[in-house]
């Protein structure tokens, strides 16, 4: 069944694609089919990415797509982020009926500066109450490590499960003040469950809107810290080399302020992608296979050297 952001001529979609670019309040270029800008989902820009929001039409429905994010409807857009009140007023801006954004970097500065909301620490306390061995990933973690020194991982990171046995990673800066969380599904073998999108409880949408590395609550002891792109891999780096500091972009595309403490350690396929942004530490020269996995990270190193007793 259609839900009530299919296409039921409420708008001309090819009009109001071509005119999403001033609706938003971006500037975006178009290839192909689609428009693309240099910002996240929430208007902020990217501090290199080009192509980070997507926009395009599919179904007769206008998708607003942030790379490594989320993927919303242009009405819904227009609500959480634009000023709509409701469905209804959304459509009215995208027929021009009600005033266009227009940012004259209004919102920018809106989007880059609010006042930003952070979680309780009830809340993180309250979800280190359940069981870890309802969760997947945590159970798949003790079959190559010993449980109590997951565990010490797990609660150093602020990792956590919650009712529905996904891992929840807590975003948490330096200052110990909890921004959002990251609610992804494992199975049995640790790899990732795709047909659960990675969600928030905690969101952007509601004032949730502060950035960090994933592990940036760990002390900076002045020492190189290795950043890189996955939450699950930061735990088995922790867990391989032990208490070297390492912490998680969420993202290919998240890499920020860079700077020369930092060694880089990119999925492979990303590696010429972050080649250019700083030192980077070339993990798969090490693995000690003839041919690396396309879209292999050094988890998954770690995962084979563990397996075959490297």
């Amino acid at each position: 069944m259609l839900g009530k952001d299919s296409f039921r001529f409420d708008y001309d979609p090819a009009a109001a694609l071509r005119n999403c670019g001033k609706l938003l309040g971006m500037e975006l270029t178009q290839h192909g089919h689609q428009l693309e800008g240099g910002y996240y989902l929430t208007g902020e820009p990217h501090p290199y990415r080009k192509d980070k929001l997507k926009v395009y039409c599919q179904n007769g429905t206008i998708w607003v797509s942030e790379e490594g994010g989320r993927c919303i409807s242009l009405t819904q857009w227009l609500i959480e982020f634009g000023g709509a009140e409701d469905y209804k007023a959304a459509i009215r801006m995208i027929k021009g009926e009600n005033q266009a954004i227009h940012w004259n970097r209004e919102f920018q500065k809106r989007a880059e500066d609010p006042v930003i909301r952070y979680v309780s620490s009830d809340v993180l306390t309250g979800c280190k109450q359940f069981d870890l061995r309802k969760c997947n990933l945590f159970n798949w973690m003790c079959k190559m490590f010993p449980e109590e020194k997951v565990r010490e991982a797990w609660d150093i990171y602020n990792v956590t499960t919650d009712s529905h046995g996904n891992a929840v990673y807590w975003y948490v800066n330096q200052e110990g003040k909890i921004l959002y969380d990251k609610r992804i599904a494992y199975k049995e073998d640790g790899h990732r469950d795709k047909s659960f999108f990675p969600g928030r409880q905690f969101r952007v949408a509601d004032g949730y809107s502060g950035r960090c590395y994933f592990g940036a609550c760990i002390p900076d002891d002045g020492k190189k810290a290795f950043i890189l792109e996955s939450e699950k891999s930061v735990l088995l780096s922790y867990l391989y080399y032990g208490e070297r500091r390492f912490l998680a972009t969420g993202g290919k595309s998240n890499l920020r302020e860079v700077d020369s403490n930092m060694l880089l350690c990119p999925d492979f396929d990303a590696r010429d992608e972050w080649m250019d942004r700083g030192q980077v530490f070339a993990w798969w020269e090490k693995w000690g296979i003839d041919s690396i996995p396309v879209h292999s990270d050094i988890g998954d190193m770690i995962e084979w050297r563990m397996l075959h007793n490297k």
